[in-house]
């Protein structure tokens, strides 16, 4: 299972991935100028850094408000999600299309073709993400840090 969960008041997304922790913190927030920390308050760039490597940047995920895009860098991978008219989410990974279906509700679910291969639901600032393949763990880890960056766009500029 996978878990992002904004912690505002610390400008962070946490995230449980299986057994290890993530965290997705904004470009800039750590640099010493206050006005760069005041504005990755408002940021919709994230970099990623894992429990065993925390030092190391894994990965760079933003969102693109005109465009409801999601992209996810990495490293030379460049993944994205784009919108449909009216319709679900596309993500290509690996050569493959995913097709991601949203529900009012909040919840939605991953298909390959006609088949499910994870489902989410979205709550309050937070992500859960289960019942998909371990090889696709990783960028679905980073997808569910892009839908926390878009809930919390959304609840500043919406």
């Amino acid at each position: 299972m996978i878990e992002a969960t904004a912690r505002v008041l610390k400008n962070v997304i946490e995230v449980q991935v299986g057994r290890e922790t993530w965290v997705a913190r904004p470009t800039g927030a750590d640099e010493p100028a206050l006005g760069r920390r005041i504005a990755a308050l408002f940021a919709t760039e994230y970099r990623t850094y894992r429990s065993s490597e925390p030092a190391v940047v894994h990965s760079v995920i933003s969102y693109h408000a005109k465009a409801d895009e999601i992209h996810i860098a990495l490293g030379d991978t460049t993944v994205r999600t784009k919108g449909t008219t009216f319709g679900p989410l596309v993500l290509e990974y690996g050569g493959i299309k995913f097709t991601i279906n949203e529900r009012l509700t909040g919840r939605f679910s991953i298909l390959r073709g006609d088949a499910p291969v994870g489902v989410g639901q979205l709550g309050f600032r937070s992500c859960v993400i289960r019942d998909y393949p371990p090889d696709l763990e990783i960028v679905f880890a980073n997808l569910s840090i892009g839908y926390v960056i878009r809930t919390l766009t959304w609840e500043m500029f919406g």
